[in-house]
């Protein structure tokens, strides 16, 4: 985003220097309105005592803790709406961000740059590994020192003012200035990666059921400048919610509310993408269980139940909810560094199995291209490139007409079974959405 103005910027983390290799030189970087001098001398006298594995899960436990807070200070409403998820879904208790909605949504907000998303995604992947009690192999010291850097380098050593949220200036923008063609802002949203864009749309939409008054007027006023401004570069699994939305104000009479989405849907000709039924909020629901089984403890015990889950609903899955179904079904079949659910895979097959060449290419043209569940995991490693490629030969994706040159690249490169040009093209891919 050379010569644009940040809409909303992430800290790259504290200053520390590259050889620092002891825990209690790194310990001593924390912060301590962060952790007391007491939680930072368990951590210490654990990793002396070299009982890793205790200091790693305290370290890490107090960093997701951090961070969940600050996630959960832009309220619970707004939170959900971030992860696309209704109010009343059934999992969402008090404790219905997993380990990676906070990391993901961490990332979203500011609070961690894109360096330490990728690190704090393999360190939640690695504790959950060491911590199941089938796992035979302990965790050595280079692992346990470079998790606990990370937690120290990009939360545990952050002060408050490094810690703001930058993303919240934006927030404030869209319901207290009238964005126009001539403000610098608008401008350099229209050229901003796709990340931004899809953000936007969802705070706007989030603010137009929140805000009262003139804040009210103003974000209906940039919700109607903005989105149709930006819809033809939406993918369609990002029209999806301002279609919802428009369903939603309707059935509660907000008059308001649906004048102004009607406005937007009127402009985009997009009332393609209001869902008829309810019958979608079915099937993602059970598919936003699936992922959260996925990246939650114990995933290979608890996948199994909720990919049959999954199945069970019927091979017809409606438009609005196939995106997120397909997604979910490729992250549990790609799994992550350790394997895979074995359990889960039979129903996973045929999930996949049913999907007609058309929506493999809707999937492909208009979700993939911003699906950062899985292109995060073709970086990851080898292995996940590996049933990644099995899958592409399996259902000739690579032979389904594809729009997007990248995504093309992709593809053909996973049919040649290129391990490492696949890499490249996930990077690259990776790279247009941040």
């Amino acid at each position: 985003m050379s010569n644009q103005i940040v809409l909303w910027d992430s800290p790259n983390g504290a200053d520390l220097p590259a050889n620092v290799s002891s825990i209690i030189d790194i310990t001593g970087y924390v912060n301590m309105h962060m952790l007391s001098k007491k939680e930072v001398a368990k951590i210490q006298a654990a990793f002396t005592s070299e009982l890793y594995d205790m200091a790693v899960e305290y370290t890490w436990n107090r960093t997701i803790n951090i961070l969940r807070q600050k996630v959960l200070s832009f309220g619970r409403e707004f939170v959900l709406e971030m992860l696309g998820r209704a109010e009343d879904s059934p999992g969402d208790q008090d404790d219905f961000l997993s380990e990676v909605d906070i990391i993901n949504l961490s990332a979203d907000l500011g609070l961690i740059n894109k360096t330490a998303k990728m690190l704090f995604i393999n360190s939640s992947e690695l504790i959950r590994h060491f911590l199941d009690r089938n796992t035979e192999d302990e965790l050595d010291i280079t692992q346990a020192m470079a998790t606990i850097k990370a937690c120290v380098k990009y939360v545990l050593a952050m002060t408050d003012d490094q810690h703001q949220i930058h993303f919240t200036n934006f927030r404030d923008i869209l319901k207290r200035e009238l964005l126009t063609e001539d403000n610098e802002v608008y401008r350099t949203l229209l050229t901003s990666p796709y990340f931004y864009k899809r953000t936007t749309v969802r705070t706007l939409l989030n603010l137009s059921k929140t805000q009262k008054g003139a804040e009210q007027e103003i974000v209906f006023a940039n919700m109607v400048s903005i989105i149709p401004t930006i819809w033809e570069d939406l993918l369609s699994d990002d029209r999806y919610p301002v279609g919802s939305a428009y369903s939603e104000a309707t059935n509660e009479g907000n008059t308001a509310l649906v004048k102004a989405l009607k406005s937007v849907l009127l402009k985009t000709k997009g009332f393609d993408y209001v869902p008829e039924s309810l019958r979608s909020n079915t099937f993602i629901e059970a598919a936003n269980n699936l992922l959260s089984k996925h990246f939650g403890m114990n995933n290979f015990y608890n996948e199994p139940a909720a990919a049959k889950n999954l199945q069970s609903l019927g091979s017809s899955i409606p438009v609005p909810a196939l995106g997120k179904c397909i997604t979910a079904s490729l992250a549990c079949k790609l799994g992550n560094v350790y394997g895979t659910a074995w359990s889960a895979q039979d129903a996973i097959d045929q999930i996949l199995n049913t999907l007609t060449p058309d929506r493999w290419e809707y999937y492909l043209n208009s979700v993939l291209p911003g699906d950062e569940v899985i292109i995060f995991k073709l970086k990851q490693s080898s292995d996940i490139v590996e049933r990644w490629v099995s899958v592409v030969k399996t259902y000739k994706l690579h032979e389904k007409n594809i729009k997007n040159g990248l995504i093309n690249k992709l593809l053909i490169a996973s049919e040649r079974g290129q391990k490492g040009s696949v890499k490249a093209a996930a990077d690259e891919i990776y790279n247009t959405i941040r």
